[in-house]
């Protein structure tokens, strides 16, 4: 019997093959856009063997470049200028592994953001963010009159279910949070009142405080100590291209895609929905043509109210849909790069950007952009760069406060007022404005999103990424990428998508469902050693970090970070649990020492032995005792930082918990912790097995129970019957 795939985990490719029999003709298949969520589509149509004699791919973009929101440009001074801040987390695998092949070269930095705010005494001061975990930082007054609304509902607790924004940010934070930081934070980014906004799009991204660490952090400031800033732990760490800015990233992976979709300097200007059939303007400026283009699915990139605006039916229905779409709410953005001569100073050189909730400057966000990479400037240390974001409302009065010019202005301006910078120090100043900025989560919003899309799903539509879904707490880029991918899981494959019915679920774990297949995987489990040795298998190494890197020396094809337990075998087990339905055909588990010890020299010669059954070289001798091991003081010295932490059964009796049957009088085992298995016999043990194995070393850093599985190791995978998993 075929074992059972998990939830979102299908046979793409068996699927993939029987929607090709639907039809004799290929699938014409058209995606509006070029940025994250469009690129996330087609890289998944090509993984899936897409583009060939079974599907035709048409990739429309008005402009002339890939990116879309997430584009980049170099001004006349050498300034590099993002199209806001694009900064890369992640939730998810397959985005990881696709970022990591395309672009080669990374910073990588630990999160640094702050609200610059004025108190109740008129100081203006740097506030950790979230700044509600951080109210030790506070004037007294502001300080005390937060911490009273936190009391009050701490004991006043309500479970009732807001009925808009501000509702949470009192259930959540009480008035005086609410009324010192954010409601005006809030207001100034989305340029509507709280009230006006539902709850439903916060999820991971608001932090609650935790009351009893702010009144400890309080008495610690309060008695002249030094109180430790509190971080926020979904993003506390983030990355960023060394070269060509967030752009940058999204050409990289353009490039991994066929040539021949592409279609640049192509606007959509209608579609006709009974048809299928778009309507292209081609071409710039006075020399354009128009041309039909025929499709069988469509996947629009495009804000949602600009896209059904271009829809033609005969459905009476389709009014009411693009009367809908009329009712979203979204602000403008406005970007102003400022770049500037000399070097950043103290104050902002340890930070990556400020949050602004007052009225005295224009702008909500100040990046240190320059923070980033070197290569934002003409010449680094002689020049840095600040980036600020406004937001302007949807429907605004007073233009002339809206231009460029003025903007500007008023963005140096506030700057200079806050001693950031002097007006001299400013040589190039940069600027965009985004029609469509930010899309507000508005008291409508979801009702009107569940009318339109399942609309447009009838009639073969995916309408999806930051504007085309309208959705923000998955508007990032790691979100509107895999938009795009689930999508096409979706229409060729039907497997449910995760991100944008559902984000909650998507935000609260790394999703691991789809990987891109590899042959073969070398797992490593580092802790600092020097990694050089892994540079010509870097495009199949996955790094197990266990140390303190904020990121790898070089690009591998995969980067995770873990807790200090468990030694390598903790990270080995990671590993099978969590890709278990989605191994390589051969994974080659090691330390990042290089193979020291009675390891093959050569990691690959670890491949060719796994084929033949044979995981790792082997000791010379049978292993014949089953208690607590002996260790010789030598040994036991180099544990220096984390002693070891002696067990509490012993080696037979972890044998009999894992197989449940009593332990064979002697056993093979390998020389050292590095071995190969091809993906037969890792699976020749139930997932359970390796879960079970995982909570003996998920505990301490240094377990005796580690040292046990480096003895099993070779008995997990010995013996296996190829017929058992096809």
């Amino acid at each position: 019997m075929a074992r059972s795939l998990p939830p979102y985990a299908p046979d793409f490719m068996n699927a993939n093959r029987e929607y090709g029999k639907q039809s004799s003709r290929p699938h014409r298949i058209v995606i509006i856009g070029s940025g994250p969520t469009a690129l996330g589509a087609a890289k998944r149509l090509y993984d899936l063997g897409q583009g060939k004699n079974n599907s035709v791919i048409t990739i429309l973009e008005e402009l002339g470049k890939p990116g879309g929101l997430a584009s980049s440009v170099r001004d006349d001074k050498g300034f590099l200028w993002d199209v806001g801040v694009h900064v890369v987390f992640s939730h998810y695998s397959y985005f990881d592994r696709v970022l990591n092949m395309a672009v080669p070269e990374w910073n990588y930095r630990r999160r640094a953001s702050f609200a610059f705010m004025k108190g109740s005494d008129d100081t203006r001061r740097f506030i950790p963010y979230p700044v509600q975990n951080n109210i030790h930082v506070m004037d007294k007054i502001d300080q005390q009159k937060s911490l009273k609304g936190l009391e009050e509902i701490t004991k006043n607790h309500s479970s009732r279910k807001p009925e808009n924004f501000d509702e949470w940010l009192l259930q959540k934070f009480g008035e005086g949070l609410a009324d010192v930081f954010m409601r005006k934070y809030n207001r100034k980014i989305w340029t509507v009142d709280t009230k006006e906004m539902n709850s439903a799009w916060v999820g991971e991204r608001v932090a609650v405080p935790d009351i009893k660490e702010i009144k400890t952090k309080i008495a610690e400031v309060d008695h002249g100590k030094n109180a430790k800033d509190s971080e926020w732990g979904p993003n506390r760490f983030f990355r960023f291209p060394k070269y060509n800015g967030t752009g940058g990233i999204w050409e990289s992976v353009a490039r991994m895609l066929p040539s021949h979709w592409f279609r640049f300097h192509e606007k959509v200007t209608a579609i006709d929905i009974d048809q299928k059939i778009i309507t292209v303007e081609a071409g710039t400026g006075v020399k354009t043509s128009h041309y039909s283009l025929a499709y069988d699915t469509l996947i629009s990139t495009a804000p949602l109210d600009t896209f059904t605006s271009l829809l033609q039916s005969h459905y009476v229905s389709l009014g009411k849909m693009q009367e809908l779409a009329t009712q979203l709410v979204y602000t403008h953005t406005h970007i102003v790069g400022i770049g500037l001569t000399g070097q950043l100073p103290r104050i902002l050189a340890d930070k990556s950007w400020v949050y602004f909730p007052d009225s005295d400057s224009p702008f909500y966000r100040v990046t240190m952009f320059s923070n980033y990479s070197d290569d934002h400037v003409p010449k680094p240390g002689a020049y840095w760069s600040l980036m600020c974001e406004i937001a302007e409302p949807q429907k605004s009065s007073n233009p002339a406060y809206w231009s460029k010019e003025n903007l500007i202005k008023e963005s140096i301006q506030a700057l200079v007022l806050y001693g950031f910078i002097t007006a001299d120090m400013v040589v190039s100043k940069h600027y965009r404005r985004l029609d469509h900025g930010y899309p507000v989560p508005s008291l409508k919003r979801d009702s009107i999103l569940d009318t339109i899309q399942p609309w447009l799903k009838t009639k073969d539509i995916y309408s999806r990424g930051r504007f085309g879904g309208w959705k923000y707490e998955v508007a990032n880029q790691d979100h509107s990428f895999m938009q795009g991918v689930e999508a096409v899981d979706k229409f060729l494959s039907n497997v449910p998508e995760l991100t944008y019915p559902d984000p909650n679920r998507a935000n609260s774990k790394k999703n691991r469902d789809r990987t891109i297949p590899l042959d073969y995987e070398f797992v490593i489990a580092h802790y600092n050693e020097n990694l050089n040795w892994m540079k010509p298998h870097a495009n199949h190494t996955l790094i197990y970090h266990q140390g303190n890197d904020l990121g790898p020396p070089f690009q591998f094809y995969g980067w995770e970070r873990l807790e200090n337990v468990g030694l390598e075998a903790h990270a080995y087990l990671v590993h099978i649990t969590t890709y278990y339905d989605q191994l390589a055909n051969v994974t080659v588990f090691a330390q990042g020492d290089n193979m020291r010890g009675k390891c093959h020299k050569d990691i690959t010669r670890f491949i060719d032995s796994a084929k033949k059954g044979v995981p790792c070289i082997l000791k010379g001798y049978n292993r014949s005792t089953w208690g607590n091991l002996a260790f010789s003081p030598r040994y036991l010295a180099h544990f220096k930082t984390h002693k070891l932490d002696r067990a509490k059964g012993t080696l037979g009796q972890m044998y009999q918990d894992l197989y449940d049957k009593q332990h064979p009088k002697g056993l093979r085992e390998c020389g050292n912790g590095c071995f190969g298995a091809t993906k037969q016999m890792i699976l020749r043990h139930p997932v359970e097995f390796y879960q079970k194995a995982l909570t003996y070393v998920s505990k301490s850093p240094n377990p005796e129970e580690a040292h046990y599985l480096e003895i099993l190791w070779y008995h997990f995978f010995e013996q296996v019957n190829d017929s058992v998993v096809n």
